[in-house]
């Protein structure tokens, strides 16, 4: 038979509640930011002039990659249609997923699609646009990976 003493009661009721406050409110550290759905949600869930709003605060500099050179070696401006705000948005889409380890080449699809769709919508159905816009669509399809 086996006796408790005061003490080892207390230690013992002290230490069952120290793990249930811990399972319940957690351990007191931070909770892990899952920068991958973040930078999802930047890519695929917001139009792209919310992405741009975001972009000029650049959140999560320090793990996130918002540098861009726009649209590289192609104008930023052709025929007069802007596409230096999709050209960012691809940009961030092939920086961060390169450093997240996760630059396949069906994630290169998801990122060069999304470029084309951006263009698009900057073209709002003007035909001239569009061809621009599958131009720049092609290039980045063909050249994309190097």
């Amino acid at each position: 038979m086996t006796t408790t003493t005061p003490r080892r009661g207390f230690r013992a009721t002290a230490a069952t509640t120290a793990v249930a406050a811990a399972l319940f409110l957690g351990t007191g550290t931070a909770q892990a930011t899952d920068y991958r759905a973040i930078t999802d949600r930047y890519l695929f869930d917001i139009s792209l002039s919310e992405f741009a709003d975001v972009r000029g605060g650049k959140p999560h500099a320090g793990t996130l990659d918002w540098s861009s050179d726009a649209c590289s070696w192609s104008p930023d401006r052709p025929l007069g249609y802007d596409f230096t705000r999709a050209c960012h948005r691809h940009d961030f889409g092939y920086r961060n997923y390169k450093r997240q380890s996760r630059f396949t080449e069906t994630g290169r699809k998801a990122l060069d699609d999304n470029f084309y769709r951006d263009m698009r919508a900057i073209c709002a159905g003007r035909w001239q646009c569009d061809s621009a816009a599958w131009t720049y669509y092609r290039a980045v399809r063909q050249f994309g990976a190097s």
